[in-house]
């Protein structure tokens, strides 16, 4: 009865439209309601980019930057490796790998156009010779990339970077195709539109506890560590998305784990005392095209695991393998602010990100 009570509570606190609207001080909930309308203009903005001069063919593609600006990255890799003929890497740091050189093309994405580690990585692809594009919404990366006559991206700004994914996705996957690098797929792209369109809808505030799929898995998230569990395709660049925008809006500790990796190695960890993995919530993100080892694992895996933890499962929408990702993607978002306004958090601020970046900037 006290966990009947909990969620009837729960309910009417997510479907409080004017409660939600006080806790949302920053206006989070709007933010991820445009995105679907925000992804078609990344779209836009993408097809206005000036090329960059170099090989047609590169040795390598490079996304440097950090948070919120390379989560996207992630997911470009795995969109896009299997077309691209060479190496894909995510930079999540100061410098580049070694291999980069006048043969390679550099992403380096910041949407503020400020973080250190991607100007310092833009600088080194300079350095190099490197082709490069960068996508930001101004700051010092935009004044570097204009000084160098490098093709940029600028995109809107003023948001946080975590809800501009799709000002800095859509854009980098338009520039790949127009290079030829990746075939044009304008069907998964109107398709990936149309169902985002739809999901807002379905996931809005609007949507009562009873029909909203992520109010409902918000209210499950609480009093709980989010465990997310991907296949180690574009589901596990979508999980570990999950396991920042529960860090950066609902403000708890998550964690993200691919599998098959898992299977080799944290499995066994469940098998500690029920007083741990009691506190913990594993949500598995399941593709619908998925290998069928990858399910028979994911089966098996749920089966040894009844009883030691909660588990909550997530099946993938459309039938693109871009449609399918996003359709996850959007998903773990309004999660994360469902359950930051459950657990009385404004989803926006990140005074521990902020605090810190001042710090390192006067040393």
């Amino acid at each position: 009865m006290k966990a009947k009570g909990r969620a009837k509570r729960g309910s009417a606190l997510l479907d409080d439209l004017s409660g939600l609207a006080r806790a949302d001080r920053s206006g989070m909930l709007g933010l991820t309601a445009g995105y679907p309308e925000q992804c078609k203009e990344g779209m836009r903005l993408g097809r206005a980019v000036a090329l960059p001069r170099g090989p047609k063919r590169p040795d390598c593609v490079v996304l440097a930057g950090m948070g919120g600006s390379a989560a996207g990255g992630e997911l470009l890799r795995v969109l896009a490796g299997p077309d691209l003929g060479c190496g894909f890497y995510v930079q999540r740091d100061y410098s580049l790998p070694s291999f980069v050189g006048p043969g390679s093309l550099v992403l380096v994405a910041s949407y503020s156009g400020g973080t250190e580690e991607a100007l310092s990585a833009y600088r080194e692809a300079r350095r190099r010779g490197a082709a490069r594009i960068a996508i930001c919404s101004g700051g010092a990366l935009a004044r570097m990339a204009r000084r160098d006559g490098a093709p940029m991206c600028l995109v809107p700004g003023g948001q946080p970077p975590r809800t501009a994914s799709g000002y800095l996705f859509f854009p980098m996957w338009v520039v790949l195709c127009r290079l030829g690098l990746v075939r044009s797929q304008a069907r998964a792209e109107g398709e990936t539109l149309a169902l985002l369109e739809r999901m807002a809808g379905r996931l809005g505030p609007e949507a009562p506890c009873g029909r909203n799929a992520a109010k409902q898995l918000a209210l499950g998230c609480v009093g709980k560590v989010p465990v997310v569990y991907g296949w180690n395709g574009f589901v596990y660049a979508v999980a570990l998305r999950w396991k920042t925008q529960f860090n950066e809006n609902a403000k708890v500790p998550a964690f993200a784990y691919p599998v098959p990796e898992m299977n080799h190695n944290e499995i066994m960890g469940w098998e500690g005392p029920t007083e741990l993995t009691g506190r913990f919530l594993a949500i598995w993100l399941r593709d619908r095209r998925e290998p069928k080892r990858i399910a028979e694992r994911f089966e098996y895996t749920k089966e040894v695991l009844q009883g030691r933890l909660t588990s909550i499962e997530q099946w993938s929408e459309g039938a693109s393998a871009m449609a399918r990702a996003f359709s996850l993607w959007y998903l773990g978002d309004w999660v994360s602010i469902y359950l930051a306004l459950a657990r009385g958090t404004d989803p926006t601020p990140i005074a521990g990100i902020v605090s810190l970046k001042r710090a390192l900037a006067g040393r």
